[in-house]
């Protein structure tokens, strides 16, 4: 199709930087909560990134479909300049976390905005953004490796805190990158653009409500009686792909946590990078590669993943107890579990995108449903990861 290159690199844009700040939080964490003399609050931070996720998302879909999209993108670029300005200059912790709940309140904002929007293109373009998406965490990992191997075993809080202000500030022009994509770089189809019904690649052309989310529309939001009745009858579409993608996230985030507790700190932080911050990379790197496959080949059976990925959380969690696995083979468990965790995610939407049982006018509203078990599983996740290693996990 025309443009098909440019709203390819233009939609891998969108997803690299939408997901940029977040990760960079996810990733320095443990440097910004030492830098305010919080180092055993480390959890608020990962907590804060994703605070507000899911209020962000249910707005956006029960509220804002009806908003051009264009006006969605300027919001949550500003959202991403506070944000990262915000955590630059944060004078004291507590105010450094309301600003990384702003972060990550773009990034789920933004992943929503972004997915609804996917369905005006031909539908394999989620390998766009989804490989966008998986970038983003390996630029995040690699930048906590670099500075966390240049700082060393540092406790000097100036010295944390000059390098959070600049990994942030470092960050800022990627906004005006993000805004560069949408408004120059991307080329959404016209209407008069061929539909197929067989060929999975293309899409319907845009109808009347299409166009004005893209151009503008003045039209009031849905009321309360056809949201609710609308949602009930997307559920009932979308409810077994909700439930594993959740799961697959509340699984991968305990995986992703036992890493950090699988060798003692005698073992664990030695050399540089230290043992977590690899494993983290290697997790990265299996979700860039699996985000960026559905274009070679997809999976139909979402299940079956969320079943091998509930083995490797068994997995990890025995050997944080047992610490029965050879070191030498971690990095590579960590990115099967990263390659199980991206395939889910560009399976499932490229399902939600491309699959005929979602009606074109709901399409967007089911995607949005969908994307709020994302945050669902995080949060699951994170809970079960505490209670682990508080109870049975606790003398490891």
């Amino acid at each position: 199709m025309e443009h098909s290159l440019r709203n390819w690199i233009g939609l891998f844009l969108l997803g690299s930087i939408n997901n940029l700040p977040y990760v960079i939080v996810t990733s320095a964490a443990k440097t910004i909560a030492d830098s305010f003399g919080k180092k055993n609050d480390v959890g608020l931070v990962f907590g804060a990134n994703v605070a507000l996720s899911v209020i962000v998302k249910a707005i956006n879909g029960l509220f804002l479909l009806k908003v051009s999209y264009w006006i969605r993108y300027v919001v949550n670029a500003m959202l991403m300049i506070i944000g990262l300005i915000g955590v630059a200059f944060a004078f004291d912790f507590w105010f450094a976390l309301v600003c990384i709940v702003v972060v990550g309140s773009s990034a789920a904002f933004g992943e929503n905005v972004a997915l609804g929007y996917l369905r005006l293109f031909p539908s394999k373009c989620v390998n766009a953004w989804s490989s966008g998406t998986g970038m983003a965490g390996v630029l995040g990992s690699a930048i906590y490796i670099i500075f966390g191997c240049s700082i060393g075993e540092s406790n000097d809080k100036s010295q944390l805190k000059t390098l959070t202000k600049y990994a942030f500030l470092l960050t800022l022009p990627a906004v005006a990158v993000y805004l560069i994509a949408y408004f120059v770089i991307i080329k959404a189809p016209k209407t008069d653009d061929t539909f197929h019904r067989g060929d999975p690649s293309i899409q319907k052309p845009l109808n009347e409500e299409e166009r004005s989310l893209l151009h503008g529309s003045d039209e009031g939001a849905l009321t309360v009686e056809s949201t609710l009745h609308r949602l009930r009858r997307c559920w009932g579409l979308v409810w077994w792909l909700s439930l594993n993608l959740c799961a697959v996230y509340l699984f991968e985030y305990v995986a992703q946590g036992c890493a950090s507790k699988v060798r003692p700190a005698s073992e664990y932080n030695k050399g540089c990078p230290e043992l977590f911050a690899a494993l983290s990379f290697c997790y990265q790197a299996g979700v860039f590669v699996s985000r960026s496959s559905v274009q070679l080949f997809q999976i139909k059976r979402v299940e079956v993943l969320s079943v091998l990925q509930f083995l490797n959380m068994v997995l990890w969690i025995f050997d944080v107890h047992y610490k029965f696995i050879p070191v030498y083979l971690l990095p590579a468990l960590m990115i099967y579990v990263g390659l199980l965790g991206g395939a889910s995610y560009v399976n499932i939407f490229y399902l939600l995108l491309h699959e005929d049982k979602y009606p074109e006018e709901d399409r967007e509203f089911c995607i949005n449903i969908v994307s709020l078990f994302i945050t669902g599983g995080i949060v699951l996740g994170t809970a079960l990861e505490t209670v682990l290693f508080n109870t049975v996990l606790e003398s490891d």
